[in-house]
């Protein structure tokens, strides 16, 4: 072969006995292995069928004995059977009958079938060719990819399943052949479907806990449709379905350690659970982009964005106000002159240039300003001096913490402002990540994702905002796997989702449906008729994955292991039992004669001992005096005692401190005026509204004679081309020549104002524009 194809070709890595003898070991292992699967599936399927033999099973083979023979001498040759006393992998009782029947066997007497029967299965668990006897069927594990790449590892070398696959009893496969890997190296984005209370959210809730607690991402859940599902996050699972999924798992409820972030704006309760954290926005974190999106604006140009830049670092310079910067921007939407100056170095010399353009009024810098003002006075927007400001960069680098995102509290008539918040959280994320890829990888769990990326607008309200909502949404699902952020959504109904959106959701997992959806769904996927069969006899938390061009069916998918929203119990109360209270959750609870006996209980809302005889509200969290250890006095309770008692309570561990703090926000409310405070701010909005150039600012606050003086000496210069010594310029105004020379050095006088070029003086762009100045107009203002 010539040396220019074989460059294309194979080659060995190691020497070519060596090679030989490592491919003969794996084909030898590959045979070895695949006779003993196809062993096991037999041993499976002849269970199975003496099973059917011995209750009679009209279909089945009546030859029960000699199954029964068959199925003995097979676990009986096994190689791993053990031959001592010490049963190994067998229990030594399970193992001593055995022996006992096969010396039986030997000797051609008579076995009773059943008991024969039920030895054989317990022989056939201790050396694992079944698992259970009520489920022959054989599974799979469903987990996430494991990461294992410079930049992208996961803290794990085998991922904890999130499900598992059903493989039927007599089939040989090699089960970590049939697991099945949900792909996420590149942040493939990934969305669940099904029918309501179909198990859709809490699947992608326990995806999203394995990627945070196994793969190195922060985890961060965005939507809530307003029933308090979201802080769920923050409890073990209670659902006693679930716990028994969890199970089936080897799993048990598990808790986010989660931090809900709520606006710091009015209709905050007086007290919270202590991870419940209200948060404003400091205008630092503004860009302009984000300024027009908080004003619902998604079409700008340059020059716009350029202005609101100028009034931004403007107002970080000076006050970093909110007041000021709304201002600026009020003045800067008018219509104004604007000079660009420059300098041009050359060989010898150095010339000034500049030019001028006129910009109209901006109507978005007007609404933009509007819509600042507004978000201040509701307190969402802060100046950087605010305690309360998130830092979106140090949220995603905190992985100890889930962080969830709970608009619940905002009062009637502020409905709208939650998409707006969503919007500015989703783009300040992008923008953590896109500025510092050393950030952590980012989860974004958004359940029912129609509410903010519907595919019709017409139907939802508040249109403006959720279309521009809804474009952000469609900007991560094509650019935010690139900044590794990985979007979990929900829905009811696939086409319910703005289809450029569900299009880049690479992995479908597809649950229990209706035959209207699965008819949707066929349409696009093709579905086999087997898989149609499949769909359509699903139960709840069963399902099918769809990625790479592949499908993977059937799934038995693990519920979350935390909590998740139920509409029969109040999200608070599912709180204080979490964190080991008693709650009463209904009056007919028998509190009464229950406790009759009791001399005191304990409020743990107001952290008081109660001895009036009186009977917690509903949703109250306390606790009585058998809770606590050793019979306390009512006098005797402390916090430390109290601590003790809600620890032993807890069935599970939990991982956020949930008790119950004052947040300093209940019924407060707040005034914004945009009145101006100060005189340093109206003259720096007239120097911004007159374009006044910086370096004659100063003349603002010169005595009237001296500013005309300025102006006047400018003017003479602009309008005689044959001045070539400062005396020449002194005979046409009142100044000595020691006087203008004087003005002519300093800065903040006639220094940028007037150059001489050459032999003659002429005016640089500052003194042209000095001229143009309608000067007793700005000083009007100013009083």
């Amino acid at each position: 072969m010539s040396s220019e194809h074989s460059l294309h070709q194979p080659s060995d890595d190691t020497e070519t006995r060596i090679a030989v003898r490592n491919k003969l070991s794996d084909r030898i292992e590959q045979r070895r292995r695949k006779e003993t699967l196809n062993t096991e599936a037999y041993v499976r399927e002849l269970i199975r069928d003496v099973e059917s033999a011995i209750v009679g099973d009209a279909e089945a083979d009546h030859r029960t004995e000699g199954l029964l023979e068959e199925l003995h001498l097979y676990l009986w040759h096994d190689p791993n059977r053990p031959t001592g006393t010490g049963g190994g992998s067998v229990d030594s009782v399970v193992l001593y009958r055995f022996n006992q029947i096969h010396r039986r066997f030997k000797n051609g007497q008579d076995i009773d079938a059943p008991t024969w029967f039920e030895t054989l299965v317990a022989v056939a668990k201790g050396l694992g060719y079944v698992e259970a006897f009520s489920d022959l069927t054989q599974y799979a594990p469903v987990r996430l990819e494991t990461l294992n790449e410079q930049g992208r590892q996961s803290n794990v070398e085998t991922a904890t399943p999130i499900g598992r696959r059903r493989i039927g009893a007599d089939d040989a496969a090699d089960l970590e052949d049939r697991a099945v890997e949900i792909t996420h190296s590149s942040c493939d984005h990934i969305l669940a479907v099904a029918l309501p209370r179909s198990g859709k959210d809490s699947t992608i809730t326990s995806i999203g806990m394995n990627l945070w607690s196994e793969h190195n991402y922060s985890y961060f859940s965005i939507l809530d449709d307003g029933r308090m599902e979201t802080p769920m996050l923050s409890i073990p699972n209670d659902e006693d379905a679930i716990q028994d999924n969890l199970e089936r798992m080897g799993q048990e409820p598990e808790a986010f350690d989660a931090e809900i972030m709520v606006p710091a704006m009015d209709g905050i309760p007086s007290k919270l659970p202590a991870n419940f954290r209200p948060f404003t926005i400091g205008i630092d974190d503004l860009t302009p982009h984000l300024i027009l999106r908080l004003a619902g604006i998604t079409k700008s140009d340059a020059n716009t964005e350029q202005r609101i830049k100028q009034a931004l670092d403007k107002t970080l310079e000076r006050t970093s106000e909110v007041t000021e910067l709304v201002s600026r921007l009020q003045v800067y939407a008018k219509e104004m002159d604007a000079t660009i100056e420059w300098v041009e170095k050359g060989d010898d010399s150095v010339e000034s240039k500049s030019v001028q353009y006129h910009m109209e009024a901006e109507d978005a810098l007007n609404k933009a300003a509007q819509r600042l003002a507004h978000l201040a006075g509701e307190g969402l927007v802060a100046s950087p001096r605010a305690e309360t400001n998130i830092d979106m960069e140090s949220v995603i680098a905190n992985q100890e913490q889930a962080s969830v995102l709970c608009c619940n509290f905002l009062t009637q008539g502020q409905e709208a402002l939650k998409y707006t918040i969503m919007d500015l959280w989703l783009r300040l994320i992008y923008q953590a990540r896109d500025g510092d890829m050393r950030l952590p990888r980012v989860c974004l769990e958004i359940r029912e994702l129609k509410n903010i990326a519907p595919s019709k607008l017409a139907d939802v309200r508040y249109k403006e905002t959720i279309k521009t909502l809804r474009q952000t949404i469609f900007f991560l699902s094509t650019q935010g796997g690139s900044r590794r952020i990985l979007m979990l959504g929900s829905t009811q109904k696939l086409n319910d989702v703005y289809k450029p959106v569900r299009s880049n959701m690479a992995t479908k997992i597809l649950l229990r449906l209706g035959e209207e959806e699965i008819e949707t769904l066929d349409r696009s996927y093709n579905f086999s008729h087997e898989q149609m069969n499949q769909l359509s006899e699903f139960d709840i938390g069963q399902g099918m994955v769809l990625a790479a061009g592949e499908a993977y069916w059937p799934l038995e998918f693990r519920g979350a292991p935390c909590g998740l929203g139920l509409g029969d119990r109040h999200w608070l109360d599912r709180y204080g039992v979490a964190w080991g209270a008693r709650v009463r959750e209904s009056e007919y609870d028998g509190w009464r004669s229950k406790h009759a006996e009791s001399e005191y209980w304990v409020n743990l809302v107001e952290n008081t001992v109660v001895t009036d005889g009186s009977v917690p509200e509903i949703g109250t969290w306390h606790l009585v005096p058998e809770d606590f250890e050793n019979g306390l006095e009512p006098g005797d309770v402390d916090q430390e005692a109290i601590d003790s008692a809600l620890e032993r309570r807890r069935e599970y561990p939990v991982e956020s401190d949930l008790s119950l703090q004052p947040t300093g926000f209940g019924d407060r409310q707040r005034e914004l005026s945009l009145q101006q405070q100060d005189r340093d701010t109206t003259v720096s909005e007239t120097i911004e509204q007159y374009n006044i150039p910086e370096s004659i600012a100063p003349w603002l606050s010169k005595e009237a004679p001296t500013r005309e003086q300025l102006v006047g000496t400018c003017r003479v210069v602009g309008e005689h081309d044959d001045l070539t010594s400062q005396q020449d310029i002194a005979d046409h105004i009142d100044w000595s020549r020691s006087t203008l020379a004087t003005h002519l050095r300093k800065s903040n006088s006639l220094e940028k104002c007037i150059m001489q070029n050459g032999k003659y003086y002429e005016l640089t762009p500052v003194g042209k524009r000095a001229t143009e100045i309608a000067w007793d107009v700005v000083m009007e203002e100013l009083k």
